[in-house]
């Protein structure tokens, strides 16, 4: 796609785990993993502008956010996915990335893996690089984990250290649930969480392959029985029980944490029980949100 104007405007959507097992850790100290993503209708909104090239034989990346405590500099995921981008395509970038967050920040919702996804994907349109999906995926590779799924979104398993991705085709209608999100105000450190597993056997019982047969055979409850995350239960957080419970108590269909946590995603049948069970988590918790599946990353409004 060619786009003759300076700015671009990305949606960048959330994902959840469907499925979440450690499998083993790698020698440099990278956790494995077996998992199977899923892309959620609640958008970052990413405004890239191009700005003239500089006489500086660098780039210049602008980061602006709506959030405080979002950082804006070189620790920021899109930061880093310009700079990569730019060394990738051999070209200088000078651009200001604008950032307006509805994804929770440190909340197991891939919100900074999707910024990045979004920064990569409004930088091939706007420099017209032509750089195929899976260069850009590379690319993305090098930014964090979570970043090449971002960008194909949809339903996707995720194996190694999150990067070996393959496309699960199913005809399961996972768009005729509600999803609930809500996250508690804790955060959880991602590093922190994968050295508690390091205290324990890693998985053994994948419940991936049990999850994309239901999905392929369309067997409702073999799918919501194989809804899993390992750090869920490794970390077992008060909060998160708090919250599955409140679901339940409206007919939620299973509750599950989502990545590292604290955020849980809940599947309803009926809109009107997730309302209600939105309406109670507010009283509690500030960042609770209805969507729904998307088969889609990170793409232009």
């Amino acid at each position: 796609m060619k786009n003759n104007s300076s700015t671009i405007k990305i949606l960048a959507p959330a994902k959840i785990n469907l499925t979440l097992d450690i499998t083993g850790k790698l020698s440099n100290g990278y956790h494995t993993v077996d998992m199977v993503m899923q892309s959620v209708g609640l958008y970052d909104e990413i405004t890239v502008e191009k700005k003239s090239v500089s006489e500086k034989s660098q780039n210049i990346i602008n980061i602006f956010c709506d959030k405080e405590n979002i950082p804006c500099d070189k620790r920021n995921t899109a930061y880093k996915a310009a700079e990569l981008f730019a060394e990738k395509c051999g070209i200088l970038c000078n651009v200001d990335i604008t950032i307006k967050k509805n994804i929770p920040s440190q909340a197991g919702l891939a919100g900074g893996s999707t910024d990045g996804a979004g920064v990569l994907v409004a930088l091939n349109i706007l420099y017209d690089t032509k750089l195929s999906a899976g260069e850009l995926s590379e690319v993305a590779a090098k930014v964090g984990a979570d970043v090449p799924f971002c960008l194909y979104g949809g339903t996707m398993l995720a194996t190694g250290t999150g990067t070996d991705l393959k496309k699960i085709e199913h005809n399961f209608k996972l768009d005729n649930y509600f999803v609930l999100l809500c996250k508690p105000q804790i955060n959880v450190s991602t590093p922190e969480a994968y050295k508690k597993s390091d205290s324990r056997p890693f998985s053994e019982n994948i419940h991936s392959k049990a999850l994309i047969d239901a999905l392929i055979n369309e067997n409702e409850t073999a799918f919501f029985d194989n809804l899993y995350n390992d750090f869920d239960n490794l970390l077992n957080l008060e909060d998160v029980q708090k919250i599955k419970n409140i679901m339940n108590q409206y007919g939620c269909i299973k509750s599950v944490m989502s990545g590292s946590g604290p955020t849980v995603y809940g599947f309803f049948s009926d809109y009107e029980r997730t309302g209600a069970a939105a309406n109670n988590l507010k009283k509690i918790y500030y960042d609770v949100c209805i969507t729904k599946v998307c088969d889609t990353g990170c793409k232009p409004e």
